[in-house]
């Protein structure tokens, strides 16, 4: 079984292509979603990665135009889909292995509350501090890193890392 797998929601580029591109070769794609796949692999991964797909507000910076695409209602249907996505991923993760959740937003319903909700079904998992190079200016607690766009002159973006108890 390879040591890292990536789940898309879409695949813009072809994943050999792009693994080649990038010279990794310890990955093995696969197609579907990552709850089905969960249910086929079980828990065979040390690391899990979720770029969560997310309402995009911390990149308006970049593309203001979105502020006009979304609307309130949008966040709890993002949330819904993300908590699963994020379910389907811990069942990736072996005992002792780390799952960050990751989104390019800014906003709490998509991340501290889909987390808190996370915690609540899967008390297997716990926050996991960051490690020692991540910049102090991008730790909103210590296993979460955030970054703003007027602070880092970067998109928003929310990540947060949880080891899995063993």
């Amino acid at each position: 079984m390879p040591g890292v797998m990536r789940f898309q929601m879409s695949q813009r580029t072809a994943p050999r292509a792009a693994c080649a591109r990038m010279g990794a070769t310890i990955v093995e794609a696969r197609a579907g979603g990552v709850v089905d796949l969960s249910h086929e692999l079980g828990p065979v991964c040390d690391r899990v990665l979720v770029d969560a797909p997310c309402s995009n507000l911390g990149v308006l910076r970049r593309n203001p135009e979105g502020k006009w695409r979304r609307r309130e209602v949008d966040l709890a249907a993002l949330a819904a889909m993300q908590g699963a996505i994020l379910d389907g991923a811990a069942a990736l993760v072996r005992p002792g292995g780390i799952l960050v959740y990751a989104t390019c937003s800014l906003e709490p319903e998509e991340n501290e509350a889909v987390i808190a909700a996370f915690h609540a079904r899967r008390p297997d998992f716990a926050p996991d501090p960051l490690p020692a190079g991540v910049p102090d200016a991008c730790r909103a607690a210590p296993a979460m890193l955030r970054m703003f766009p007027h602070r880092h002159g970067s998109d928003g973006f929310t990540a947060q890392r949880l080891r899995r108890h063993v």
